[in-house]
């Protein structure tokens, strides 16, 4: 009977543990899921388009895609996400640490099908978010591409 109440504790300890990690993973992901498209809107919204650059400025927050630091985004650790990575109205208290996102211009595609002086070109943009659950142990690393049309800009 001694057997059976520490199999059953043990068990149930285990259980409530892989929950936990589970919880944890789920609140990075709807943390980076969040920052993702807070960072798409953020370019959705500007009124000029945004001029990339290897150390881009707080107002344009957009990374040329060449740029040796923004290559191995994977691999970049807390510190450089902190100094490098935007925060936004994300809103999730929660998590241990706030979401942060890198937009990166990847390049620019003209509309063939359109022959409008000036030309109107397609712009595409990788934004990639980085973010983390409850504790620092579950993490998350988000991407999404999209791209917007230059005539979108009201004032190119």
């Amino acid at each position: 009977m001694t057997l059976l109440g520490i199999t059953a504790i043990t068990t149930s300890s285990l259980q409530e543990k892989m929950a936990g990690n589970m919880r944890d993973q789920y609140m990075a992901q709807q943390a980076g899921d969040s920052i993702i498209r807070d960072a798409e809107s953020w370019i959705r919204n500007l009124s000029t388009r945004p001029t990339p650059s290897c150390t881009p400025a707080a107002t344009e927050r957009v990374w040329d895609y060449s740029c040796a630091d923004i290559l191995n985004v994977e691999n970049q650790n807390d510190a450089w996400w902190a100094t490098n990575g935007y925060t936004a109205n994300v809103g999730n208290t929660y998590v241990n640490q706030n979401p942060r996102y890198v937009d990166e211009h990847l390049q620019r595609a003209k509309i063939a099908s359109l022959s409008e002086n000036p030309p109107v070109y397609r712009h595409f943009y990788r934004t990639t978010g980085w973010s983390v659950g409850a504790s620092d142990y579950a993490r998350g690393l988000f991407q999404s591409v999209f791209s917007r049309r230059s005539d979108e800009f009201p004032n190119p």
